[in-house]
């Protein structure tokens, strides 16, 4: 198993290079202009040395070497200068957990540590070095920064670590788990993700579908009113303009956050991984960990149709939603064993709200299940037409950033101050469409080249 730096993610720091150099060379020719102070070409020398400093940052770091391999005789690391080989002999643990990186706020990211046996010395970088329980210990890489499937890549490293792998990460640790039969880890059952496997893809493609029919008419509906009545209001006088496009925006926002987002909980609910921990069920999505108590004196079981936006799934909630019980798209139900283990815990709560839930569960397994029919399926190929999908929403936004400059140009034409203040906010809406346009085209090449190795 080999880790290297995906073509993406040195491809930007090579574009931001090469614009860092262009407004060098913009800035250098100015300095030949005449006419301009002395402290006016002190300023543009400083920026120009600032963008060069910029450039140079953004072209190492995409340039710099990274490799990292593993097999059944050990490591091969290739980290910028640093090179070493560690046999599993010379390697005492190899552990996963949280580090702590500073910022704006703090933000958790799973890292990956190596552990030397003692008096194995590694002499690394000072960037690579860490301490994990007061012992000396290299630190890898974050698992975010190869941008690999953190749960496949567990799993492939716990084949080849053994019992020196030590996973510190919850929503990894669940990883572990076998796909086939609930095991206990921590002290928690684990709940597999519902619908599995290309089930749960077509989930997402039907909810996809659904939120992209809200979102024409989230456009029809809201954004195209907001700027046509922002145009003419404009044209009886431009202060009565400007009231309307502030109340407008205000009610596009809103309008966004209540119908687009519809079936946003629903799908993350499709990705969620869950473990029964004691009383406490703890789901997890993406980076975030929750945890609800069953035993609260909360618990309800919603049929379908209680809540907007999760179709035809029963709902386990405390009160808000938390776990599918049915596939929102078809309805049916979790494999019993989930249902029993979910009621199993319920029907011991000292609150009748929750018992009467654990009741209500015990009915609903009479009707699912006994063991999960549904085949995995080409469940790669399916994600490859959903990232196809959402790299469609680029062509949806620019058709809103696009309607927001037109709006803008229009009015210019009636208006002293309005339409170049439309404009003007329509440049910040360009340049996060074209950041939102790259983040999607690299997901797309991304899914791509996985169905490639996978099929091949």
């Amino acid at each position: 198993m080999k880790l290297r730096r995906p073509v993406g993610s040195r491809v930007l720091p090579a574009v931001f290079a090469a614009s860092m150099t262009g407004l060098a060379g913009f800035l250098v020719s100015l300095q030949f202009r005449a006419g301009d102070s002395v402290s006016g070409r002190l300023f543009i020398g400083a920026m120009t040395l600032f963008a060069l400093l910029m450039a140079g940052s953004f072209l190492w770091y995409a340039l710099q070497r990274f490799q990292v391999g593993v097999d059944r005789d050990g490591w091969t690391v290739r980290i910028g200068r640093f090179r070493h080989d560690l046999r599993w002999a010379e390697i005492s643990a190899v552990v996963i957990e949280n580090r702590t990186i500073e910022g704006r706020g703090r933000r958790m990211v799973p890292a990956l540590y190596l552990v030397p046996e003692p008096g194995v010395s590694v002499h690394a970088p000072n960037d690579l070095r860490a301490t994990v329980d007061g012992r000396p210990a290299l630190r890898l890489f974050d698992l975010e920064d190869p941008k690999i499937e953190e749960k496949q890549f567990v799993r492939e490293l716990a084949s080849l670590a053994g019992d020196r792998l030590e996973v510190r990460v919850y929503r990894l640790s669940l990883g572990l788990l076998s796909e086939d039969a609930s095991e206990q880890l921590n002290g928690g059952e684990a709940l597999p993700s519902f619908p599995p496997g290309a089930e749960g893809v077509r989930v997402h493609r039907w909810l996809n579908r659904r939120r992209f029919l809200l979102f024409v008419g989230w456009y029809l509906f809201a954004v195209v009113p907001t700027l046509l009545l922002t145009g003419f209001a404009a044209r009886l006088h431009e202060l009565f303009g400007a009231a309307v496009a502030v109340l407008g925006l205000l009610a596009v926002v809103a309008a966004y956050a209540q119908f687009v987002t519809l079936f946003s909980h629903a799908t993350d609910l499709v990705d969620a991984e869950f473990a029964i921990s004691g009383t406490d069920l703890v789901r997890v999505i993406g980076d975030r960990t929750h945890r609800d108590d069953m035993h609260g004196g909360k618990a309800v079981v919603l049929p379908p149709g209680a809540k907007r936006g999760y179709g035809k799934a029963w709902l386990l909630g405390f009160p808000h939603a938390v776990v599918l019980l049915g596939d929102p798209r078809t309805g049916r139900l979790r494999g019993h064993d989930d249902l029993r283990a979910l009621s199993a815990v319920m029907r011991d709560s000292p609150h009748e709200a929750d018992r009467a839930a654990a009741r209500d569960l015990d009915s609903l397994t009479v009707q699912s299940q006994v063991s999960d029919p549904t085949e995995p399926g080409d469940a790669e190929n399916a994600r490859l037409w959903i990232s196809l999908t959402k790299a469609g929403r680029i062509l949806a936004w620019a058709v809103v950033v696009g309607s927001v400059w037109l709006a803008g140009g229009w009015m210019l034409e009636t208006t002293r101050y309005l339409g170049g203040a439309v404009i003007l906010i329509s440049v910040p809406l360009a340049t996060l469409w074209a950041a939102y346009a790259l983040y999607r085209m690299l997901a797309l090449f991304g899914a791509g080249w996985q169905a490639v190795r996978r099929n091949h």
